[in-house]
């Protein structure tokens, strides 16, 4: 399986389901007709582009968008980001601050903006809208486990025979000092222009 193929079936998986608990019945169905080997290459195509979005830029996306500091809860942004399509998440992970040209985070962030504005509880997005996904990284792995009757660490280990290491999970204190404080609003405004304009804008 080649990197277009992987990305053709996660942009399937969207086009021909109506919630994300179908998406992933779908995506596991397609998988488990794969042998094992194109499983590992589906695999080894998530975790590579999955790395792509491990960055300081991306995570500092991520806490603002989602307004709380979550290395968790970044991991499963950048899953989201990739479930958007191979368009949007090339766009974002090579210039982060692009994210801003998605329409699906534009309408998150006014529902967020009307939600807060009316002093609501909660949270303003459904389950089906949330900015994480964290299941959709599994699907590979139930699969191998439904074809190979092996266990998911065979999975990884076969990944890791071909070179490629696992991104995530990240520790904030990984990022080194070539890296900056997100905490920083004048970085921020110079890194995420178009993000910081959004978050200083009227409320």
């Amino acid at each position: 399986m080649d990197e277009d193929r992987f990305w053709e079936l996660i942009e399937r998986s969207d086009r021909e389901t109506r919630s994300r608990k179908e998406r992933l019945v779908w995506l596991n169905t397609r998988l488990c007709q794969l042998s094992a080997d194109e499983i590992i290459d589906y695999h080894m195509w998530w975790e590579l582009n999955a790395n792509r979005g491990c960055t300081c830029d991306m995570y500092a996306l991520s806490c603002y968008l989602l307004r709380r500091e979550s290395t968790d809860g970044f991991e499963y942004f950048v899953y989201w980001l990739m479930s958007l399509g191979r368009e949007a998440y090339d766009q974002v992970a090579d210039c982060p601050d692009r994210v801003m040209e998605l329409p699906q985070v534009v309408h998150l962030l006014d529902l967020k903006r009307r939600w807060f504005a009316e002093r609501r509880r909660g949270f303003p997005w459904s389950d089906e809208e949330y900015p994480a996904f964290e299941l959709l990284a599994y699907v590979a792995h139930d699969a191998y486990e439904q074809v190979t009757g092996k266990a998911v660490d065979d999975l990884y280990a076969a990944a890791e025979a071909r070179g490629v290491q696992r991104g995530f999970p990240l520790l904030a204190a990984e990022f080194s000092e070539a890296d900056w404080d997100i905490a920083d609003d004048a970085e921020v405004a110079r890194r995420l222009p178009r993000l910081a304009r959004y978050l200083t804008g009227p409320n």
